[in-house]
């Protein structure tokens, strides 16, 4: 299964360049998923890093959602405690990915502050382990979509490509396995899978 992923990830490079502009007019939000096995995450994110580099056409900006999701919780650990430990609590979990999600998109925005190219932007997400078992890619990009990230240059709505350890079931479309676990069968919100 290693032996692909470098090609997964070079037609990846090759969608985000010839299609940028089209990527989720099928889909409806510009994100593409890119499932891998769990077991593989330190490869992914080398090979990522190697083959998603900018360069004068696109501006790749690698984030790593771990750090965003401890920070945007820093000081808080006993509430956090406290609501998930609460059975009355309403969505204690859900409260705390759209706290994530305001974390994420402050950080694409200073991110985006200071491009390292000028071509035209996208996001990567690795870490996205990060968030089980509080959450999953798909809430965390639902959160996201309610304030779509833009290319301040353009006003654009930004690709956004998530590396999410999992699995894609057998004989079944738009869906994944977060972390490869059964429990954790979730559909790609709104994006594509490359």
């Amino acid at each position: 299964m290693i032996d692909v992923i470098p090609h997964r990830l070079d037609a990846l490079r090759a969608r985000v360049r010839d299609a940028y502009d089209g990527i989720g007019h099928s889909s409806g939000r510009p994100y593409i998923y890119f499932v891998y096995p769990p077991e593989h995450e330190r490869a992914v994110r080398r090979l990522a890093a190697e083959t998603l580099r900018s360069d004068e056409t696109i501006c790749f900006h690698h984030l790593d959602v771990l750090p965003i999701t401890i920070a945007a919780i820093k000081g808080q650990e006993e509430r956090r405690q406290q609501l998930l430990a609460d059975p009355l609590a309403p969505d204690a979990a859900g409260d705390i990915v759209r706290r994530w999600s305001r974390a994420l998109l402050q950080a694409i925005a200073t991110t985006l502050e200071s491009p390292s190219s000028n071509g035209k932007p996208v996001i990567v997400l690795a870490g996205l382990a990060a968030l089980h078992p509080l959450g999953n890619p798909t809430a965390l990009m639902e959160g996201i979509a309610e304030r779509e990230p833009r290319d301040p240059h353009t006003n654009r709505v930004l690709p956004i490509v998530l590396l999410v350890p999992g699995m894609r079931p057998a004989q079944t479309s738009r869906q994944y396995r977060f972390l490869g676990l059964e429990r954790c069968v979730l559909d790609f919100y709104r994006g594509e899978e490359l």
